[in-house]
């Protein structure tokens, strides 16, 4: 029913619900850890690849900042006992290449350090995809391409910018009252540049 949305990044809390503002209308995904470090949230578009899944008493939809993680995502919610939730929590722990790396080695260990899998899961899960692997995608981490972004080390500032989305603050207003205070020399953890920017933003 949905492929994709394009929108801005409205909300982003720390337990990956965002809520996408495309062109006026607000749409709530769920978002893995991997898509939720690599969205922007500057006001600029972004473009996430959607996977509706119905049931009885809701509808979900859930976001991906690649194409390799929706196929990821599609392939383990097909394996017997594996929902969407343990789906997700599989992608935010392992991420795309390391989940390949698991089902071709057949290293049901990795797949068992994930929240809510256990041994038989983990089992299921390797001997289902093993031979599937090749239907997800690599994910590059060339330099300079988005992958590459998010292995590197968050920044005080950066996280300070996450934090005040989180608590429900815009992303523009929140990255000018973060930019506001980095000029201070006495700012230096995320914590201080939480509290030096909230007084920002409540005046």
């Amino acid at each position: 029913m949905y492929d994709f949305f394009r929108g801005a990044v409205a909300n982003l809390d720390n337990q990956g619900n965002c809520c996408l503002d495309v062109n006026g209308v607000g749409y709530l995904l769920r978002v893995s850890e991997y898509t939720r470090r690599a969205l922007p949230l500057d006001g600029s578009p972004a473009l996430l690849h959607a996977r509706l899944v119905v049931r009885d008493d809701e509808m979900l939809l859930f976001g991906f900042y690649d194409a390799a993680e929706r196929a990821a995502f599609d392939l383990l919610t097909g394996v017997q006992g594996v929902g969407p939730s343990v789906a997700l929590a599989v992608l935010s722990t392992l991420g795309v290449n390391d989940l390949r790396r698991a089902l071709q080695t057949k290293e049901a260990a990795t797949l068992r350090k994930v929240k809510g899998v256990g041994a038989k899961s983990a089992e299921r899960m390797v001997l289902e995809l093993a031979d599937k692997v090749d239907r997800i995608p690599t994910v590059a981490a060339e330099p300079g391409s988005e992958a590459a972004t998010l292995t590197q080390p968050s920044t005080p500032r950066s996280e300070a910018h996450r934090a005040l989305i989180a608590l429900g603050f815009n992303p523009r207003e929140s990255e000018q009252a973060v930019a506001e205070v980095e000029t201070s020399d006495e700012v230096e953890t995320s914590e201080q540049f939480v509290r030096a920017a909230l007084s920002i933003l409540r005046r």
